[in-house]
Order: structure tokens, then C-alpha cells, then sequence
């Protein structure tokens, strides 16, 4: 057993204790609350960790961790098809080895910033065998790509094909990622959501990202005109004349909820279509800042009961894959957004999003050991989230599932708990 001590104990956005305590046994928590509360711990090994708060272990509800070594690689001019081009341009020339170093580097940066669980994107499965490896949490969505209607089929089979014989276990799931209403066909996001229901596992798409992709869709115009007809893929396509989550409606997409990332741009019928769905958007936002969006609707989105997450996206579009950076980064642009909001997005949302709201997320008797420890540097601070939020604060231990997967100053000579 392993007795995690700290000033401050967030068991979840609204319960903070001080001079807090975890119990973890077996992988699970045992209890977690104030330390002078527990007795009979004479057998543990004990871990005082100060000045910090120990929180829920942060969730990245999207992240490609194959795109990690692609940091400033890429020149933005505001052309979003410019950056595709460049970064498939890059990636073309890649072996299988260093985009294997580079989904090693993105999971060991994941967890050395508090992250235990990570949704991954990954087009041919590559990244399959370095998550197994890891000890850190992740869904890991297969994309799908593919804008010809009648090879459908085929694309289906090839995914299930890459799943043949994986095994979801308590660390891995599986989910399919058609990628986006530009790259694929109505008919393969209808059977995308048919085998997703079929299979029971979390579909997820790229939707409303740019003003640009709204122009395809309903007029059939914009930069992802010449896009896809340098890569043959636009034949006889013609536009639905709707904007990108309308579109995802009336194909039956949405239907009983999906995971919507971006949405960036929404009109207010397509957010009243996402709350009626019960689907969860995932907000990106140092990445949205990145591409230089307008604000995004989740700062107007907080009284609608819509479930929103955070991812990073990638280090293409971003500097960290630190969920930890996301929320500081809200937290200081955005003073209307309630510290307590910006941590749910960070924990219990990506969890709910990814159906893992019964493990992991919070910090209860019975929950999976997912934990992350943040350091304060200033000791005067007395508000926890000023000091988790604060400029110089940062992860010092992760641990998933009662493993210790990052400890930063050794507080612990094992590197598990049993």
C-alpha cells in the first residue's frame, strides 16, 4: 500500500481538504481524505510531498502522439490546407522508427505533465504497440479516411482487420475516428457509427474546425476544393449545402452521442443538435489559439449542461501536451471561466466523454488510481487552484492505476504499488 500525503487534497472541482491523503491499494484508492482520518497505516509506504495538491490524474481527450517530433516544424500563414500540406510533406519522408520515437516522446511528456489518460488518434496502428508498453490510460481512436462512397467496405474491413485480435483491458480501449466531413464520405460515417454501436466503442470525428470547411460544406468552395482535387478525391462529390454539425445530424452521426472535436464555429441550432445528442466537444485551446480562431463557443456554452473536454491536439499546433497547460492557460485569458469548471474539463468530461466516469476522474474510495501531484513554488499561496494554475507550478508525480509512472524528485524507491 502507498500513502500519498500533501497541504492540499482536491478529491474533485468542489471538495478540497487540507492537509490531505491518499490511500492506494491494489490499484484502486482505498481512501483519500484528511490524513489525520486515517489510522492503522503503520504497514504503508508513505509519501509526504508538502507544499502541493494531489488531484485527479488529467485527461487529454484528444492528442495525435505520432505528430510529437513535429513541434515548430510547420510555418502557419493562416491557411489551414497550407499546414496539412506541409505537415504530410514532413511525415511522407518519416521511417517507422522515428514516428515510433516520436509516440514514445509524446506519451513520456503525457505523463510527466499529470496526464494518466490519453485519447489517441493513430491512422494505421502504429502507435498500438507503444501505448501497450506504457502504463498510461488511452482509447486509441483508429482514423478513418476515405471520401469515395464506394469503397466504403473496404475501408471497414481494413479497420477491423487492424483491431483483429487486440484486447480491450483496463487500460486500452479502442475507438474509430472517421476524420473529418471533408476527408469522408456520408455513406462511411454512417457505417462508422453502425460498427461503433455494433462494436460498442467511442466514435469521434474532426467537425467545424475552420470557417473554411463551413464554406465546403455548404457552398462547396474554399482551400479544401484544390485540396482534395491535388489528391483525386473530389470526382462527382457535391456539397449538402449544410453547415458541419447540421451535416453530422442529418446523416444520423449524432445520434445517441459522439465525441465532436474542435467546434470552433457553431451557430446556435448546431449547438441545440450537440446538447439534444448528449455529444461531448473537445476544446483544443492553445492549439485554437495556434490557428487564430475567434473565441471559442465554450466560453458561452457554460449554461447549456453540454459536456466539453480538453485535448492538445498535437506539438504541430501547440507547445506542450499538457492538459495541466490547457487549464492554466484558460484560467489566465479567460476570467470569467470558474477554476472548478476548467478542472471538471480537465478530469470528470474527458472521462465521461470516453466512458471511464465510474473509474477515473476523481479521487473516491473505489476509483481507479489515477493521480496527479501538482507542486507550488509559492508556499504563501492559499488558494489551491491559484497555486495548480499558478505560472510555476507543475506535476512532480503521476500515477495510473496504482503505478507510479513519473516521479520527478524520487519520493518513491518503487516504481509500483501492488
Amino acid at each position: 500500500m502507498l500513502l500519498l500525503k500533501s497541504k492540499y487534497l482536491l478529491k474533485d472541482p468542489d471538495s478540497v481538504i487540507d492537509n490531505g491523503a491518499v490511500l492506494i491499494d491494489g490499484g484502486k484508492i482505498k481512501f483519500a481524505g484528511c490524513a489525520s482520518d486515517i489510522s492503522n497505516h503503520e504497514s504503508c509506504q508513505i509519501v509526504d510531498l508538502g507544499n502541493s495538491a494531489i488531484v485527479p490524474g488529467l485527461v487529454n481527450t484528444h492528442t495525435h502522439l505520432e505528430l510529437t517530433h513535429l513541434h515548430k516544424c510547420i510555418n502557419y500563414n493562416g491557411d489551414f490546407t497550407d499546414w496539412i500540406r506541409q505537415l504530410l510533406n514532413i511525415k511522407k519522408d518519416w521511417t517507422e522508427s522515428e514516428s515510433l520515437s516520436s509516440i514514445r516522446s509524446g506519451i513520456k511528456n503525457s505523463l510527466e505533465s499529470g496526464t494518466t489518460t490519453v485519447a489517441d488518434i493513430t491512422r494505421n496502428g502504429l502507435a498500438l504497440e507503444e501505448l501497450q508498453k506504457s502504463k498510461i490510460r488511452k482509447t486509441l481512436f483508429y482514423e478513418l479516411i476515405d471520401f469515395y462512397p464506394d469503397s466504403v467496405e473496404s475501408t471497414i474491413d481494413n479497420f477491423k482487420n487492424l483491431i483483429k485480435g487486440v484486447k480491450h483491458n483496463d487500460l486500452l480501449s479502442i475507438g474509430i475516428f472517421p476524420h473529418a466531413p471533408y476527408t469522408v464520405s456520408k455513406e462511411l460515417y454512417r457505417e462508422c457509427k453502425r460498427v461503433s454501436k455494433e462494436m460498442d466503442i467511442c466514435i469521434a470525428t474532426h467537425i467545424s474546425e475552420t470557417i473554411d470547411e463551413a464554406n465546403f460544406l455548404t457552398r462547396g468552395a474554399g482551400n479544401f476544393v484544390s485540396l482534395l482535387r491535388d489528391f483525386d478525391m473530389l470526382n462527382d462529390w457535391k456539397p449538402p449545402g449544410l453547415r458541419p454539425v447540421n451535416y453530422m445530424n442529418n446523416i444520423g452521426f449524432l445520434e445517441n452521442g459522439c465525441i465532436l472535436v474542435h467546434c470552433n464555429y457553431l451557430t446556435g441550432e448546431e449547438v441545440d443538435h450537440i446538447k439534444e445528442s448528449n455529444s461531448t466537444i473537445v476544446f483544443c485551446p492553445r492549439s485554437h489559439k495556434y490557428f487564430r480562431h475567434k473565441d471559442h463557443p465554450y466560453y458561452m456554452l457554460g449554461n447549456r449542461n453540454i459536456n466539453i473536454a480538453l485535448g492538445t491536439d498535437s506539438l504541430a499546433s501547440n507547445d506542450s501536451l499538457s492538459i495541466l497547460d490547457e487549464m492554466k492557460y484558460i484560467y489566465t485569458q479567460h476570467k470569467t471561466s470558474k477554476p472548478q469548471d476548467i478542472l471538471y474539463m480537465g478530469t470528470i468530461a474527458g472521462a465521461t466523454a470516453l466512458r471511464l466516469k465510474n473509474k477515473i476522474g476523481k479521487l473516491e474510495e473505489g476509483y481507479d488510481a489515477d493521480i496527479a501531484v501538482i507542486d507550488f513554488k509559492n508556499e504563501a499561496v492559499t488558494n489551491i487552484y491559484d497555486g495548480i494554475f499558478s505560472k510555476d507550478s507543475e506535476c512532480v508525480l503521476t500515477v495510473v492505476s496504482g503505478t507510479i509512472c513519473y516521479d520527478k524528485h524520487a519520493v518513491s524507491r518503487e516504481a509500483s504499488v501492488n
